[in-house]
């Protein structure tokens, strides 16, 4: 039995591309390897991300490569950073809701703490 891959949501890949330039500027090619996301997501996410002004490409009609803005750099930073503390947070929110808290009450409190 073939199992077929569950697709992730629309626009789930553009915050896997920006903090991938983040690094550096690359081609599509090289995205490919980087992300493990196939070219044609690629292309429409770049697309939409110099539309949004977050990604520039170069002129070359052959190895393109992307590079981020300065607004695309700030975007990038910040998603790190909050993964981060997510990535710190998430033990603890799994064992709340291990414990019997539901996750509405979770959004409850995060909503009404800001």
């Amino acid at each position: 039995m073939v199992r077929k891959l569950k697709r992730n949501p629309k626009g789930y890949s553009e915050p896997i591309i920006l903090k991938s330039l983040l690094k550096s500027p690359m081609t599509v090619s090289q995205l490919e390897r980087e992300t493990k996301i196939k070219k044609p997501t690629l292309y429409l996410s770049l697309n939409r991300l110099v539309k949004n002004g977050l990604v520039l490409s170069d002129k070359a009609k052959r190895n393109r490569k992307f590079s981020l803005t300065r607004r695309g750099v700030v975007l990038a930073r910040n998603r790190a950073k909050a993964e981060r503390i997510l990535e710190s947070i998430m033990p603890r929110l799994k064992e709340a809701l291990r414990l019997g808290i539901a996750m509405r009450e979770i959004e409850k409190a995060i909503s009404t703490t800001e």
